[in-house]
């Protein structure tokens, strides 16, 4: 049986309607065909400025790249107890070159005009909880023309991107949830970037009031735990030493997690 051929105006039609959709990728591919590869002056004072940034203090406010972990991870992180395996050198290397994927992306989409800002934070004192969104725009072409938008970037090895189908992983979605409800934004660009080869795909979403209430539910369960000295208990897997207990930076043989009970001295 011989393929179904689609006519190049259909075939044309059904790609103008997909860019139509996406706020970066249609303009950002225009620029990056045409870059001569020397960035704006305003991106490199920001590269400068953020590689001169001494890393701030986590402890005592809610993250939204924690967001998703298991609540008891979040209270340790929260209460700043020690991290174990942060030494290996594979893996710190892993965590400079992610970071230096998020300086390119964000310097060029400065250099092209497609974002204002980038690094931005936000706080909300009452929830004790912040977040610090990759880069801020305003769109400027298809349905979403003129709207605000934030924009969050994701590195992925290729059977991870191979692997994402039509959405984002859930982690992510959960991450871009608690910087809507701190931002108050309606808007998000998720971004993910194939570390193989830096093919990328963008989804555009949407507030969704629905997601934002299991957000603030979760945040609003944590503080209580943390105003009455409770931490939540461990999930079973991790109770027999398994899953995401071996992967958690808390968890492992001498870890944190073990040790706390049910709440650490501190």
């Amino acid at each position: 049986m011989s393929a179904i051929r689609v006519p190049r105006t259909i075939a044309k039609m059904i790609e103008d309607n997909d860019n139509d959709n996406l706020i970066i990728t249609p303009l950002f591919s225009e620029f990056l065909a045409s870059w001569d590869g020397n960035i704006s002056l305003k991106a490199s004072e920001f590269v400068y400025e953020q590689l001169q940034a001494k890393q701030r203090d986590r402890r005592y406010s809610w993250s939204a790249s924690a967001s998703g972990f298991c609540k008891r991870r979040q209270e340790l992180a929260f209460l700043g107890l020690p991290q174990i395996g942060t030494s290996d050198p594979r893996m710190q290397h892993i965590l400079y070159n992610g970071r230096w994927v998020h300086l390119r992306w964000q310097a060029e989409l400065l250099t092209a005009g497609l974002i204002d800002m980038a690094e931005s934070t936000h706080i909300r004192k009452s929830l004790r909880a912040r977040c610090t969104m990759d880069g801020t725009g305003v769109s400027q072409s298809g349905r979403f023309d003129g709207r605000d938008f934030g924009f969050e970037l994701k590195g992925r090895n290729s059977f991870v991107y191979s692997q994402q189908g039509h959405l984002p992983d859930e982690k992510t979605r959960q991450q871009v949830d608690f910087e809507f409800l701190l931002t108050g934004m309606d808007l998000w660009v998720i971004i993910n970037e194939n570390k193989n080869d830096q093919k990328w795909h963008e989804w555009v979403f949407v507030r969704d009031e629905s997601r934002m209430k299991i957000v603030l539910d979760e945040l609003r369960e944590l503080n209580k735990a943390i105003d009455r000295e409770k931490l939540h208990p461990l999930l079973p897997d991790c109770k027999k030493g398994k899953g995401e207990f071996l992967r958690c930076p808390f968890g492992g043989k001498g870890g944190s997690c073990l040790a706390s009970g049910t709440w650490p001295s501190l």
